[in-house]
């Protein structure tokens, strides 16, 4: 029997764009990324510039008026979006701090809030 990946997942996703700016851990250099969704667990980003998977980055997410939200993952895999010259990265959350961990439930849950309010208009 065939099971999709998300029938494996363990965290819900919810589908996004929102704009990230990734460091690798001990760089300087910086990628600017689209969030295109999130979890609890994780999130996935498009970008021109491929991520080495097993390398730990520093993910900041832009929030208008508000103070970034940043949280620190691991990326698992980098795949070449076939017509496109985007790479598809699969990111697994790695909070460095409890504060960390809260802050990205609270993102999710804003994202996932503002979801609910736009389907119920």
């Amino acid at each position: 029997m065939e099971h999709n990946l998300s029938d494996r997942r363990k965290h819900a996703r919810f589908e996004l764009m929102d704009y990230a700016i990734l460091t690798k851990d001990g760089s300087t250099d910086s990628t600017r990324s689209v969030i295109v969704d999130i979890s609890l667990g994780g999130l996935q980003v498009r970008s021109r510039t491929p991520f080495v998977a097993g390398s730990k980055y520093a993910i900041e997410i832009g929030r208008g008026n508000a103070s970034p939200v940043v949280v620190h993952g691991e990326a698992l895999n980098s795949i070449e979006i076939d017509g496109s010259d985007l790479f598809s990265t699969g990111f697994r959350l790695i909070p460095t701090s409890a504060m960390e961990r809260i802050e990205w439930v609270e993102y999710v849950h804003s994202v996932f809030k503002a979801q609910g309010e736009m389907l119920t208009g």
